[in-house]
């Protein structure tokens, strides 16, 4: 049976099959598809997941092990990001939207700037909360938070837009509580890099059911101008990010093929050739993410 979704961007309907995947592990085996919208390129999973239904997938287990008592080991570990941010803007009060565990709020300097966050689930939201204080972590969606409009400097979105229900009001929002001349900061996977084209399914970035829609640098450039936005710089992160999806895309590739066992002994026969087919990759296609920086204009009078 033919599955078809509205285009939350242009209003069309999204008809065209780009993918097909099923979704094992410990629950259920779910098929999911991947529709383009004719009209603005915009591609959406298809059934898009409710939040109660996600929340299963959302286990304490999906943020990780990571170290967050040792300050230095969290800068490290966000600096990327850090730096990204930091090239444009060097202090003010900021809004990290999804933002887990609050890594990245940790690794910026207090002294610059004043730090907020959005979190919703249980479990981040928790851990966020007893590292940057009760009064600097909210559970609310965007659109419903009491954090007061035109009052931040920037706002981020590090690999969290392709997972908001509505990403365009989460823009739109973004608008709002920006000041003129606010910035605002996006990481995505990148749904035309040569990983996603070459491997599909296997894609490390794919991510399904977590991520609900799947940007290319053009599709999300035109949606943040739409939302009042100019862009400012795009491209593709620095860091070890690349080569980290690039070679848990080629394990998955190689396990579902060979198995388990048969898979990671292939992975690392041919581990030593990863890095330079990546760097050739990323020429070829862009790499697995990418990176957006926009300035918030003035409103129209």
């Amino acid at each position: 049976m033919s599955r078809e979704e509205t285009c939350v961007f242009c209003g069309g309907r999204a008809t065209e099959t780009v993918l097909q995947a099923t979704l094992e592990g410990g629950l259920a085996p779910r098929a999911f598809s991947l529709l383009r919208c004719p009209g603005c390129n915009l591609v959406t999973t298809s059934p898009r997941l409710a939040r109660a239904e996600l929340e299963e997938y959302y286990r304490p287990e999906y943020w990780g092990r990571v170290n967050t008592d040792n300050l230095d080991w969290v800068r490290r570990d966000q600096a990327s990001r850090t730096t990204f941010l930091e090239r444009f803007r060097q202090s003010g009060r900021i809004l990290d939207v999804g933002c887990g565990l609050g890594l990245f709020l940790m690794a910026l300097d207090p002294k610059r700037w004043d730090r907020y966050g959005i979190e919703v689930m249980p479990a981040a939201y928790g851990e966020a909360r007893r590292r940057l204080g009760a009064d600097r972590i909210v559970t609310e969606d965007l659109s419903a938070t009491v954090l007061p409009g035109a009052q931040f400097d920037a706002i981020t979105f590090w690999d969290v837009l392709e997972h908001l229900p509505d990403p365009v009001d989460a823009l739109r929002q973004s608008f709002r509580m920006l000041r003129p001349g606010g910035l605002l900061l996006v990481r995505a996977p990148n749904f035309a890099s040569y990983l996603a084209r070459r491997f599909g399914a296997d894609w490390y970035e794919l991510s399904l059911p977590y991520h609900l829609f799947h940007f290319t640098p053009a599709t999300l450039a035109r949606m943040v101008e739409a939302s009042g936005f100019k862009v400012r710089a795009s491209g593709s992160p620095a860091g070890t990010e690349s080569y980290h999806a690039f070679k848990h895309t080629v394990l998955n590739r190689l396990t579902r093929l060979h198995g388990r066992r048969g898979g990671r002994l292939r992975y690392y026969l041919v581990k030593p050739a990863l890095g330079p087919w990546d760097r050739i990759s990323a020429r070829r296609g862009g790499g697995s993410s990418f990176e957006l920086c926009a300035e918030r204009l003035p409103a129209p009078s």
